[in-house]
């Protein structure tokens, strides 16, 4: 996969999508009584009054999530014994990156079997990255498809182009670690050293738009 056709794979697979956070998964707080009772419209005024949208909790823009950083693509799931050994190790070294700034993120394609297994599985074991909703099965079977996930777990670091660094990025967490990590920028070469995608920019949100469920 050269660079030209890296940037077209990206921008078609992510076109208009959305990736989520952990947040996605949180329930709101529940307003108490008197809120609602102070906040009341009558029905014949709710009739006229304007809807306003709101933006989905833990739901980005999926393109600029990925802007200028180097990307692991970790295909996993929760029944699988090796995946539930590997991803506590990619977590420690998740969080030494963002702990020393570095620019790195993780978008976590999911083999669960339901959407609750899944939501219990980022929740309770995955580090604070992103990943593709469940309920777009499109995309996740797009990049299944795109980077040929025969087995699990698989770690598939890449450009933000969508050009593969390595196909190999488990074994190289589970032996060189944070060196493994130096390797893969060089080879990104970032521009102006690469974006830290911090918290605030991570916790974004968005609007839902029905084009990002798979019906």
């Amino acid at each position: 996969m050269d660079e030209k056709e890296g940037i077209s794979i990206f921008q078609e697979l992510l076109k208009d999508k959305s990736f989520i956070t952990k947040d996605f998964y949180i329930e709101p707080e529940q307003e108490d009584k008197k809120s609602e009772d102070f906040n009341y419209v009558p029905e014949k005024e709710r009739a006229n009054k304007v809807v306003v949208e709101e933006p989905v909790r833990g739901l980005v823009d999926a393109l600029p999530s990925v802007e200028n950083t180097v990307l692991g693509l970790l295909f996993s799931a929760g029944w699988c014994s090796p995946c539930r050994e590997f991803v506590p190790l990619l977590r420690d070294l998740y969080e030494e990156l963002q702990m020393k700034r570095c620019p790195f993120q993780i978008v976590f394609i999911s083999f669960d079997k339901t959407e609750e297994k899944m939501k219990e599985y980022f929740m309770d074991h995955h580090g604070e990255w992103l990943a593709i909703p469940f309920n777009d099965k499109a995309l996740r079977e797009a990049f299944r498809s795109t980077y040929d996930v025969n087995s699990l777990p698989k770690l598939i670091v890449v450009k933000d182009t969508g050009e593969v660094i390595t196909k190999t990025g488990r074994k190289e967490v589970q032996d060189r670690g944070f060196i493994g990590y130096r390797n893969w920028r060089l080879v990104a070469n970032l521009k102006d050293g690469g974006k830290l995608h911090s918290s605030s920019i991570i916790k974004s949100e968005r609007t839902l738009d029905p084009k990002d469920s798979d019906a």
